[in-house]
């Protein structure tokens, strides 16, 4: 069904094993490593991924879950002896989304037959979960929101009264900003942590809130030295209060390097990292860290298409022992996911002031009907609730505003030379039709 690209004959082709290829992450890896004349192996607990689509994946199989730790062990080992090349070409692990803690973790289970990409686990363990982080700051001197980890309701009724108002209430191993609340009172907390289940997070961090905006900083440590980096900010999420970036910018990263140095240097850091970050842009207040995820991130295609090609970096310092020196980063470059990109500007026009009350119930009414596949029904419902021509003009004015927004930015999904891969876009929109939210990997910053 797919043109594989071509090798030299007298060459064999390099392998790299690429998993979680539900996700568009891994799609990326795949480009940017079979581009390169690179075999690709894409691997996942489900048959049917975005990677199977991909003409520069060599093949796809399907191992045991994440949620059963020792049988995913097990299988992915078994699998990775079973395509192991039987001459020396390189061979290489990289694992891309949660599986890579534990991946890292026992190396020393697959490194007799392939090279893993992933950092040591003793410098992950540094900084992930997030309780290790805030304490690992605090050692390092690194600016970041002072963190209360507590880990019963009569440990949060006993910080309560003397906490700083708003904070942020998360527990220690999530992605994608799952779990994370804003509180604004004692009141406020209690009611959020009531039913927070320390059965299964054993913690619960308290962070204090930081003013400004999110940014994300992604870099390329090579034995603690910085490499390469790239930093983005999200301009449009989706849902707007969720942090799903769905249009994405490059901005400059030098504001941010001296704390990715300051952490991950003393930590002699070996491999990729993105780094979250609140800050108001102002000289006289540094950048505060909020997170550190030791593996891929969701806007890796805004990476790749700023001029950081991290996938391809990373398989250079796995098989060579280092990374080559990237070009210059293009900042303002602008990229974003296709159809949730649209559909959030048409959330917006519908949430949008007072004045659209009558155009945003309509909108709400007629997304029932979308869902219930009742598309001319919608239409009609849209049709009359713009029947006066004020109304029209606005909600027109507000939809080419936030179209101009994200018409610059590439798609993530649209290759040229890689059609098939558009099916991609139905994991996506599958997943938040049924389960009424993003896909972890896509809301991972």
């Amino acid at each position: 069904m797919t043109r594989k690209p071509s090798t030299k004959a007298d060459s064999p082709a390099p392998r790299v094993i690429v998993t979680y290829a539900r996700s568009l992450m891994s799609l990326v890896i795949a480009h940017s490593l079979g581009k390169r004349q690179i075999e690709v192996y894409g691997c996942d607990d489900v048959d049917l991924t975005v990677m199977s689509f991909s003409r520069y994946v060599k093949k796809t199989f399907v191992h045991a879950p994440l949620d059963d730790p020792d049988r995913f062990l097990d299988d992915l080992l078994a699998k990775v002896k079973k395509f192991k090349p039987n001459d020396d070409r390189p061979y290489v692990l990289m694992p891309v989304f949660r599986e890579t803690e534990l991946i890292a973790q026992n190396r020393h289970l697959f490194e007799p037959h392939i090279r893993v990409a992933a950092p040591d686990h003793s410098s992950i363990a540094r900084v992930h979960p997030k309780d290790h982080l805030a304490a690992t700051a605090i050692a390092l001197g690194v600016p970041a929101p002072y963190t209360w980890t507590v880990s019963s309701g009569e440990e949060i009724d006993a910080i309560a009264p003397r906490l700083p108002y708003p904070v942020l209430i998360k527990p220690p191993d999530e992605t994608g900003g799952r779990g994370i609340e804003v509180c604004v009172s004692q009141r406020d907390l209690r009611e959020r942590t009531r039913t927070y289940s320390f059965d299964r997070w054993k913690l619960l961090l308290i962070q204090e809130f930081a003013p400004g905006e999110d940014y994300c900083l992604t870099v390329l440590f090579e034995r603690g030295q910085l490499k390469a980096s790239m930093a983005y900010k999200n301009l449009r999420k989706f849902p707007p209060d969720s942090g799903a970036g769905i249009v994405r910018e490059t901005v400059d990263d030098s504001a941010f390097l001296d704390v990715a140095r300051d952490l991950l240097g003393p930590l002699h850091w070996n491999g990729i990292a993105e780094l979250d970050f609140r800050w108001n842009g102002s000289p006289d207040y540094p950048p505060q860290l909020i997170e550190v995820n030791p593996r891929f991130w969701a806007g890796l295609f805004q990476s790749v298409e700023s001029g950081i090609d991290f996938p391809w970096l990373l398989y250079q310092l796995t098989v060579h022992g280092h990374a080559p020196t990237p070009r210059q980063i293009a900042i303002g470059k602008r990229t974003k996911i296709p159809g949730l990109w649209l559909l959030s500007a048409v959330r917006d026009v519908s949430n949008s002031q007072n004045r659209f009350d009558r155009v945003r119930e309509a909108w709400q009414l007629a997304w029932k009907k979308i869902e219930n596949k009742q598309i001319r029904d919608a239409f009609q419902i849209l049709g009359t609730s713009l029947d006066t021509r004020s109304g029209f003009r606005e909600t027109v004015a507000a939809l080419r505003a936030i179209v101009q927004d994200g018409r610059s930015a590439k798609n993530d999904l649209f290759y040229r030379d890689d059609p098939f891969i558009v099916l991609g876009v139905m994991f996506i929109l599958a997943s938040l039709i049924r389960h009424g939210k993003l896909p972890p990997e896509v809301k991972n910053r």
